[in-house]
């Protein structure tokens, strides 16, 4: 009973990975059978559970999105000025095109982030939305045509059909839409057919040139390995723990004079935390790649054997299992075309939209005038803006625009509610100032700098006499000692 009383209760959603880490703590504590006891137990308690929710599946359990009406609306004000443009010769009819699938992808996008908050609010029981995020059956993308809406489909030759099909399969469909979206699942269904017998006979490939590897030896005595860095936290935890867990090391490992870890020593989760706290030197492992076997491999070299946490078994058929183990997420992977159904997707801009009406107010000193990749007057952010809408001299709201995004208003503008004031480019920066592409250059000799094309000043830099080169260009250094 006291052993009892210390049992602590977590009340919390068990995901996918959660269980997994459950499992191998039951592995490591109490071995396989025991294991495999409690997992049935799980087993049995998840059928009870699911028997009793009873979920089911009715055409009154699609919730559309209340919000669609005037989003479909805006895009469709959007094409119009678009087309106004295009007839006076503003635009080209290519980048028409490109600004037409834009604003349509950018308008579906934004149905599908509101789509999972709007059932949390609504209905958070409802089975379309249990299935959907629990990861069980089905994914965002279907319920989204399904409460959405279907968005922009491509033609025959994999072209973008730049009318969308604003309707979701909950409405249902005009017969103009039915025939467009029609293409894309026939095509998705005659896809699976070819590409399924393609990765069985892959599988079949990959088995052929690995099933003559086999544990047939525990050491082939090789000195070689390979480095994993730790260093300056170079790989986090989470990577770690999948390189090196169940590896075999290649050499002693050392904290100043004390050895912590021998050659052909297994890493367990005690000894990689070791590693962690201590930060050592790079870790040389054992791997396959490295086996001094010319036709297997020994047991040291392929480490611990998923199956049961131990060094894996002499005799083991370790190559057909991999082969195998790649060959079954390739056919999952080839079925993917199908669950689409030839629905376009693409990286876009973010819209930030205003929560109400009032004039926007925002220090421009943190804003430069610049044109969006369309063409159209914006002003580019430098810093993180916090931009207020103010109604009869009351601020309303105030929202953070993010650096490096587009600001679509001017000052002092009147805006209406939901109305798109910036634009937060996907992952992009105009300046890259990223570590890894950053190399240092180091002159031979003594003398002047001259350079041959334009640079300017990096007002980021202020601290430091810093130069930025606008393209790739030459540096001269003109020496100043003769030896």
């Amino acid at each position: 009973m006291a052993e009892r009383a210390n049992l602590v209760f977590h009340n919390k959603v068990i995901g996918g990975t959660a269980i997994k880490r459950l499992i191998r703590r039951l592995i490591d504590h109490f071995g396989m059978a025991y294991t495999s006891h409690i997992l049935d137990q799980v087993k049995t308690l998840g059928f009870h559970q699911a028997t009793a929710t009873s979920i089911s599946l009715g055409i009154d359990d699609l919730l559309t999105i209340p919000s669609k009406g005037w989003l479909v609306k805006d895009a469709e004000q959007q094409g119009l000025i678009l087309e106004k443009h295009h007839h006076y010769g503003n635009v080209h009819a290519v980048e028409k095109l490109r600004q037409s699938i834009e604003i349509w992808y950018a308008t579906s996008e934004y149905l599908r982030q509101e789509m999972n908050p709007n059932f949390r609010r609504t209905d958070p029981f409802n089975p379309v939305h249990i299935m959907s995020f629990s990861g069980a059956r089905g994914n965002a993308s279907q319920v989204h045509q399904l409460v959405g809406m279907r968005g922009l489909m491509s033609d025959p030759q994999g072209q973008m059909i730049d009318l969308p099909i604003q309707s979701n399969l909950r409405e249902g469909l005009s017969l103009t839409e039915y025939i467009i979206s029609c293409y894309g699942a026939r095509k998705g269904v005659v896809d699976t057919a070819v590409r399924t017998s393609d990765a069985g006979y892959l599988t079949r490939r990959l088995v052929e040139v690995v099933q003559h590897i086999v544990v047939r030896q525990t050491d082939c005595g090789t000195i070689r390995g390979i480095s994993v860095i730790t260093r300056d936290g170079m790989m986090t935890e989470k990577i770690l723990i999948q390189t090196l867990i169940g590896r075999v090391l290649a050499d002693d490992i050392y904290i100043g004079l004390r050895c912590i870890a021998i050659r052909n020593q297994d890493i367990g989760i005690g000894l990689l935390n070791r590693f962690i706290i201590f930060q050592t030197q790079p870790i040389s492992i054992r791997t396959p790649f490295t086996c001094s076997n010319t036709s297997w491999i020994c047991r040291l070299c392929y480490g611990r054997s998923p199956t049961h946490g131990d060094l894996v078994e002499l005799g083991e058929a370790v190559g057909i299992i991999a082969g195998q183990s790649i060959g079954e997420p390739g056919t999952q992977l080839t079925l993917r075309t199908f669950h689409t159904g030839g629905v376009f997707t693409g990286g876009t801009a973010e819209h930030v939209r205003v929560p109400s009406n009032g004039k926007i107010k925002f220090n421009e000193d943190g804003v430069h005038p610049t044109r969006t990749r369309h063409g159209h007057p914006a002003f580019l952010c430098y810093i993180d803006l916090y931009v207020t809408i103010e109604n009869d001299d009351i601020i309303y709201n105030i929202v953070t625009i993010p650096p490096k995004s587009f600001l679509l208003v001017q000052n002092d503008q009147y805006v209406e509610s939901e109305q798109v004031i910036a634009e937060i480019r996907a992952r992009t920066y105009t300046l890259n100032f990223k570590e890894k592409v950053r190399k240092h250059i180091y002159s031979d000799s003594e003398g002047e700098m001259h350079w041959s094309t334009n640079v300017y000043h990096a007002c980021k830099f202020t601290y430091s006499n810093v130069h930025i080169l606008l393209k790739t260009s030459h540096l001269w250094i003109l020496s100043g000692k003769v030896l």
